[in-house]
């Protein structure tokens, strides 16, 4: 029976998911190190999410993608300009055949709580990625849309664009930009390595009233290590550019601080259990 479940998760992971593997649990932690010339660089991360996709008729897939992180910044003494933020978040994504052998449609949403204590009432945002991906062989997919998110700045749109590339039999390239790219090298059948470049863009509803606005642009080089056939360990050390971090009230971009956030290097420390496509 446990045999069986694998098998058809992996025909449906296989079918909703272009990228080389699909994580139903992911636990990252993140540590930003101190930036002498910047006040307010070093922060925790943590991450644990999900993706479990369900396939439906007519070649159709549903993903449910839960997830809840929380960054910890260094503020020093005053942790009511810099205090810990969180978010619980279910997005929900249809992908849809628009025809049989090229094109197919991924519709999501993504309603979530982003605050201070995790405020159910004040700290809801509605967002939702559309993406259109063409399949122009089986080792190359391009993709094209958009995201937009309720942040608590404003609505924020950003155009997208993503490739799935099986270079070759050890080589990857995967990912929708500007949110993440990514290349994977397989070492052997134990050992990936590769690097990843993710960029940040979230807004948190505090408890005085304002929102905090972080924004990163990580590049980092990371090695996973199998230790079972689904099991696996990561390591990733980069550097955080472009950082800001910014406070404002209401649905405006009239800041009334800016944190001097600075760029700094960070390490990544991932758990996870991981079925390769």
């Amino acid at each position: 029976m446990k045999h069986l479940f694998f098998y058809l998760f992996y025909l449906v992971a296989a079918k909703a998911f272009s990228q080389p593997y699909v994580d139903p649990l992911n636990v990252r932690y993140t540590n930003a190190f101190r930036n002498n010339t910047k006040s307010a660089t070093p922060f925790t991360y943590l991450y644990v999410g999900s993706d479990l996709p369900i396939k439906l008729k007519t070649n159709s897939y549903v993903v449910f993608s839960p997830s809840y992180e929380s960054w910890n910044i260094d503020s020093a003494s005053d942790k009511n300009y810099l205090p810990q933020v969180s978010s619980v978040a279910l997005p929900v994504s249809a992908i849809i055949p628009l025809n049989k052998d090229h094109w197919s449609l991924t519709v999501t949403a993504i309603p979530r709580f982003n605050s201070e204590a995790i405020q159910f009432e004040n700290g809801f945002q509605m967002g939702g990625v559309l993406l259109a991906s063409y399949k122009k062989n089986d080792a190359l997919k391009y993709k094209f849309g958009v995201y937009v998110n309720r942040e608590f700045f404003g609505t924020f749109i950003m155009p997208l664009a993503g490739i799935d590339w099986k270079i070759n039999q050890r080589s990857n390239l995967f990912g929708v930009l500007p949110g993440r790219l990514t290349y994977e090298h397989k070492l052997n059948s134990s050992l990936f390595a590769g690097a990843t470049f993710r960029a940040i863009t979230n807004s948190y509803k505090l408890t005085n009233g304002n929102y905090l606005r972080i924004d990163d642009n990580q590049l980092s080089g990371f090695l996973d290590c199998y230790a079972t056939k689904h099991i696996v360990f990561s390591g990733e050390a980069g550097y955080g550019i472009m950082r800001k971090l910014r406070s404002g009230r209401g649905y405006n971009k009239s800041y009334i601080k800016d944190y001097n956030w600075g760029d700094g290097l960070f390490i990544k420390l991932c758990a996870s259990y991981r079925i390769r496509l």
